[in-house]
Parts: C-alpha cells; sequence; structure tokens
C-alpha cells in the first residue's frame, strides 16, 4: 500500500488511523505497491518515496454509498489535518473521488497496525 501524504503514513503509525478508502476499480489493484487487498492479509505501508513505513493487516472491506458513510468510517480515517468529524472526511476524500454524487460507492478498508 502506498500514501503519497507523510501526514496520512504518520496516523497510521501512531494509531490514530485505521482505515482508508479506495475506488472500486483500484480495489483490482494498480501496481505492485498497491495491489488487491484481502481480508486478513498483512500489507506494507511505503511513503512516495517507496521506503517501507509500518504494516497493516485488513481487517474488513465493505462497499460504501458517498451519501451513507458510516460514523465507523470517518471515525477511523480522520483528515489528512487529523480532524474527526463526517464533514472534514467528505471535505478531504471529495476531490479524491472527483466531486461524486450521492449515489457513488467506493471501498472503504479496515486495518490494524502489525507490530513488529
Amino acid at each position: 500500500m502506498q500514501w503519497y501524504d507523510e501526514a496520512l503514513i504518520d496516523q497510521i503509525v501512531d494509531g490514530s488511523k485505521t482505515a482508508t478508502v479506495r475506488t472500486i476499480e483500484s480495489g483490482q489493484g494498480l501496481d505492485a505497491f498497491n495491489t488487491p487487498l484481502h481480508v486478513g492479509a498483512n500489507y506494507t505501508v511505503y511513503n512516495q518515496a517507496l521506503e517501507p513505513r509500518c504494516r497493516v493487516r485488513v481487517t474488513a472491506i465493505e462497499l460504501v454509498r458517498w451519501d451513507a458513510i458510516p460514523e465507523r468510517l470517518w471515525r477511523r480515517d480522520p483528515a489528512a489535518s487529523g480532524a474527526v468529524s463526517l464533514e472534514a472526511f467528505l471535505a478531504d476524500h471529495d476531490d479524491y473521488f472527483g466531486n461524486p454524487d450521492g449515489g457513488f460507492e467506493f471501498l472503504a478498508v479496515y486495518f490494524d497496525p502489525v507490530l513488529p
């Protein structure tokens, strides 16, 4: 799993971020660092420079609609600023998903840190 924002990786490392989102299409895998995800599997988190930063274990993947984002998702996926609210989640992901309408569906990926 590759992240381009170091602040998000820092949230994973400190335990405040235990979820992320992906487009349905990217759930099939994008490249060698963003492979298909499987519940129960461990993944290395890489930064933009492709340096390994930590490891996580995927615990659940769920299909979510933009107009029905569950509290468990926005509480576990804080904004890059660290804000935790539905409004912060929407603002942080609106551009990422290309200004989606209410019926837009995406994947929520829940994970736990893997201790060394």
